[in-house]
């Protein structure tokens, strides 16, 4: 009876360990960063159809200009380009 006790109570202390060392949710996106996450995901996949030759990402001037004119076309600021991983 005491084992089974002891295997309970030792188990649910693994359980809370487990959880307290469980990844935090971020804060959610404001509604700001999503526009600008969906116009970065618009705007890649258009540069991408443009040119197709070459690398898809910012080494590319092609790729890159276009992607640039594309996120200004659907509101994005240079600063707000300047966070932005692409």
């Amino acid at each position: 009876m005491k084992k089974r006790i002891l295997s309970a109570l030792l188990l649910a202390l693994c359980l809370a360990g487990l959880t307290a060392c469980a990844p935090r949710h971020s804060v959610p996106l404001t509604f700001e960063e999503q526009q600008a996450l969906a116009a970065k995901q618009q705007c890649s996949e258009e540069a991408s159809a443009m040119n197709s030759e070459g690398p898809h990402n910012s080494s590319n001037p092609f790729w890159s200009s276009y992607f640039e004119m594309c996120m200004h076309r659907l509101g994005v600021t240079d600063a707000e380009l300047k966070k932005m991983w692409y």
